[in-house]
Formats: C-alpha cells, structure tokens, sequence
C-alpha cells in the first residue's frame, strides 16, 4: 500500500488562468491556483523532484505545454526532474513524438460517455478525447487515467463506462477522483457521491486502484479513504490519520510513504 504526499512534485500551469472553455465543474478555478513555469528552475533546486505540467486548453483544445518543451529538457538537463504531463483531449502527431521523449507519465481524464463530456465541458470532443488516449497507448507512452466520480454536479453517470474503457484498451491502473463542489462554478452546491455507490464502483474494478488528490475534504474524505481501504487499493493520497491508523492496525507488510505524484509510481 502506497502513502503518497505528494510535496516534492509542484503543479504548474502553461497557461496562468487562461483557458478557452469554462467547464462546469472548474470554472478556470485550480488552474489559477498553480505555480508559474517561472517558478521551476528554482523549486528543483531547493528539493522539488517532478513536476505536473498542466494548464487550460488553448484553442486546439489541448494544453499547450509545448511552448516550454525546451525549458523543460533544459530543466531535465541540469536538475534531473521528472514530469508528468496533462495533454488534454486533443493531440497532434507531432505532440506525440514529443511526449514520447519528455513526458515521464501522461495524466489523462478518462470520461465513459458522450453526454457527460458535452454537459460538464460544453463541448463535444468525447470521440476526440478517445481516440487521443487510443494514439498515445499506441505511442507506448505511460499513460496513466484518471476517473472523476460525480463529475455531473455530483451524479455517477459515466464512471463505470468509463473504467470499461480503460480496461479495455489495456491500460492496468486508474486513479479515481471526486468531484469538489467549487464556490463560484456551477456545481458549487452540486451533492457529493453517495459512499455506498462509490463502494460499488471500487468492488467492480479489476485493475490496480489509487485514490488521487482531489477529492473532497473532511467526513466525506475519511469515508471515502476508508471505502478505499476496504476494497484494496493499491494507493491512497494525502491520507488521513484515521486512513494511517486503519492501514498500519492491519500489521501490512507493503507500507510504503512516498513523497510525488502517485503517477509516477505506477
């Protein structure tokens, strides 16, 4: 069981509070909550390992992170970090060549139906986000998908679809999230998941399991962590003390605390 408090990896955005659609669940909030690429050179060098490069979309619908490509292979060079790449729902083959040689891992939001995608982005590029994900497993690079529980203002719509898609092309992990509800976005006073609907969800996946970050605070997340627990995770991240003791009262053998992005250990 992994333990992840991921402060050595530092979240940046290519894009500062920029992004070209509004989606209802973020409202261009947590973007604008990341550090600046700026900022980069100096965290590596007071102990920063990795960095998660994201950012809003620009008008191709994909994040533009490869305005920094060569600061980020200069940053490599000389501080031997690792990065972790969001690429949005779009790509282009020459992304892909690029990714292959910088990205370490590939984060990528993984939504199992069509009508979801369009209700929450406003947008439908459903089938583009597929087919993106289907060319970067044939690029054979990491890829690792990421699942938001209740991403329609709180309801489970898609996710089970949506852990079928990734089974079924192969891939052998998700990371689940849930959805915040976020003051000054629609779904700011949207209801959380029900746990016992979550439960069922987590009983029915047959891959590896990790509990990301994002997910609510407080009861909901020691609920969650716990639900987690009991139906194997393979990681929890930012667990809580309740989570810690639980685990460690089970006198596992596989307990392990790591300090990055839980994508990179998968």
């Amino acid at each position: 069981m992994l333990l992840v408090r991921p402060q050595r990896t530092l979240s940046v955005s290519v894009t500062g509070s920029s992004c070209v659609l509004n989606c209802k669940h973020c409202s261009r909030h947590y973007i604008k909550n990341m550090a600046d690429p700026s900022m980069m050179s100096t965290a590596a060098s007071r102990g920063t390992k990795s960095f998660l490069i994201s950012g809003g979309l620009g008008e191709g619908l994909y994040v533009p992170w490869g305005r920094y490509e060569d600061e980020l292979k200069s940053l490599r060079r000389e501080h031997e970090v690792r990065f972790n790449i969001h690429t949005g729902p779009k790509i282009s083959v020459d992304a892909i060549e690029s990714l292959k040689e910088l990205a370490d891992v590939v984060s990528f939001d993984v939504i199992g139906k069509h009508r979801t995608m369009k209700e929450v982005y406003g947008v439908d590029v459903w089938k583009d986000s597929i087919r993106t994900l289907e060319m970067l497993i044939k690029a054979e690079i990491k890829v690792i998908p990421h699942v938001t529980i209740g991403l329609e203002g709180g309801l489970m719509t898609h996710e089970f679809e949506a852990v079928s898609i990734i089974s079924d092309l192969g891939l052998d992990c998700v990371v689940f999230l849930v959805l915040i509800p976020t003051a000054q976005t629609p779904y700011a006073h949207s209801p959380l998941p029900e746990i016992e609907r979550v439960r069922d969800l987590f009983s029915s996946v047959e891959i590896q399991k990790i509990l990301g970050c994002m997910v609510p605070r407080g009861h909901y997340r020691k609920e969650l962590q716990r639900t987690a627990v009991d139906t194997g995770f393979t990681a929890i991240v930012k667990p809580v003390s309740e989570t810690i003791k639980k685990i460690e009262a089970e006198n596992r053998d596989d307990i392990e605390y790591v300090d990055e992005c839980c994508a990179f250990y998968f």
